[in-house]
């Protein structure tokens, strides 16, 4: 979305002021994400042979989290996903720098392997 002149004039941030925060942003989020992705595997004890998909997002400061959880059948299911809500969400707040409102965890089961 370009910059008007009345927007620039404002005090609002110009382009070139307001890219290095939208980095910073997009590489705070890739770390988030990157944390979570760490935490779920560990909670279910993957090895890495299948992929697994996690995204993270903010909505002011409401953080939600998707995992597109790969299972086996070590462990009941709801075991399974009420630790990973448990580790997403301590580690969620541990890591956010400032206010954190609401956390919301979306898990789906994407396979279950014997």
């Amino acid at each position: 979305m370009p910059i008007s002149n009345a927007t620039a004039l404002s005090g609002a941030p110009s382009a070139t002021e307001a890219l290095p925060a939208a980095r910073s942003a997009t590489s705070a989020m890739t770390a988030l994400r990157d944390m979570i992705a760490n935490a779920a595997a560990r909670v279910m004890q993957r090895t890495g042979s299948e992929p697994m998909r996690v995204e993270v997002w903010r909505t002011g400061e409401d953080l939600h989290v998707r995992v597109d959880a790969h299972l086996d059948d070590s462990r009941p299911v709801t075991e399974i996903v009420d630790e990973l809500f448990a580790v997403i969400a301590v580690d969620l707040r541990a890591a956010v720098d400032g206010p954190v409102g609401e956390i919301d965890i979306d898990v789906r089961v994407v396979s279950r392997s014997r």
